[in-house]
């Protein structure tokens, strides 16, 4: 049944995008870059059915119920230390936790990551999550620059440089439901082109499912409902109206083997494209705390490592800018609590 469901879903979408398909381009297209988190970058960028922390803020929010999982985990672990005799090691604060159901558990989920990206780019994201009622709650925000951008008159001469920003503040809720896990995020959007502003909103929406204890299906839409006003007319040069972009959605599965390899693979569509993205990545955990990640999405590979020690992970990420030929170096931290 499960199958089924997702399966529709991706046909109602994919015939979405066969019909709105026009190859244009579309307002608060800066929301889909993908630089957030080093280790879904690294991994071809298949954060939407891998997503499991903070940075799921971004990817999918259904990936925020994991956190509990994740705590779920750890008293597993303590478990397992005082079967084993290793009773000195658990502290008092680890035994509360330890006798608490897993929804009603605290989870707190900070992190930060930023990217240096090819052609002078810059890209930042800062977000905490935290366990309220039976999901997780996350706050975030995600800001992209790009500095003396050269410019030119409609003669096509050049007319100095200028700048470009754009932001998005998030509020994300994902709640697991059985073997399954559904997300939302509202979105406030800002992006200002030299000295034009824009304001707007839009939503993202997803969900994870274990069909198998070993298969994972990840979905997501972004931006519905997306658009941006001019903040100023500049003398009545703007139109004053509110300027509407297109969704996107992406769509993965993740294999999990009882070795350390996760495979993952999956596509993205942008409506008014007629044009199919591909992702594919690989993870291998190498040992508890270290993990090597690889992938490519559309023809750019990337690749990096992740090392977690005392609840705390640094990853890092290397793509490859195809359009460019520069790269694109991503660092990413969080802690767990």
């Amino acid at each position: 049944m499960k199958i089924r469901i997702f399966l529709l879903i991706t046909f109602l979408f994919s015939l979405c995008a066969h019909v709105f398909a026009s190859d244009a381009g579309s307002r608060a297209s800066y929301t889909r870059g993908g630089w957030a988190g080093a280790r879904y970058i690294a991994a071809g960028q298949c954060g939407v059915v891998l997503a499991d922390d903070v940075y799921s803020i971004y990817w999918n929010p259904a990936g925020l119920s994991e956190l509990k999982s994740k705590k779920k985990a750890m008293s597993d672990d303590i478990f397992e230390r005082a079967r084993s005799g290793n009773i000195h090691s658990i502290t008092e604060k680890e035994l509360l936790n330890f006798s608490k159901p897993a929804s009603e558990m605290n989870v707190v989920n900070v992190g930060i990551s930023g990217a240096m990206l090819d052609v002078d780019r810059n890209a930042l994201f800062a977000g905490c999550a935290f366990g309220l009622f039976n999901g997780v709650i996350g706050f975030g925000a995600y800001s992209i620059s790009s500095l003396s951008i050269p410019s030119y008159d409609d003669s096509g001469n050049p007319a100095g440089k200028t700048n470009y920003s754009g932001s998005i503040g998030y509020i994300s809720y994902g709640i697991g439901l059985g073997a399954a896990a559904v997300g939302v995020s509202v979105k406030g959007l800002y992006e200002r082109i030299d000295k034009h502003s824009y304001a707007g909103a839009a939503l993202d929406a997803g969900s994870q499912i274990f069909l198998l204890p070993f298969l994972k299906l990840g979905f997501a839409v972004y931006d519905l409902g997306a658009g941006l006003k001019p903040l100023n007319d500049d003398g009545g040069n703007l139109e004053n109206k509110y300027d509407l972009g297109y969704p996107s959605f992406r769509i993965n599965a993740a294999a999990v083997s009882d070795v350390g390899f996760t495979l993952s693979f999956g596509l993205m569509k942008r409506l008014e494209q007629s044009k199919y993205f591909f992702t594919f990545g690989v993870q291998y955990d190498v040992k508890r705390f270290l993990s090597i990640y690889a992938g490519m999405c559309d023809s750019e590979f990337s690749a990096g490592l992740g090392i977690r020690a005392f609840n705390c992970e640094i990853s890092y990420a290397f793509v490859f800018d195809s359009i460019n030929g520069g790269a694109n170096n991503i660092v990413s931290a969080s802690i767990f609590f």
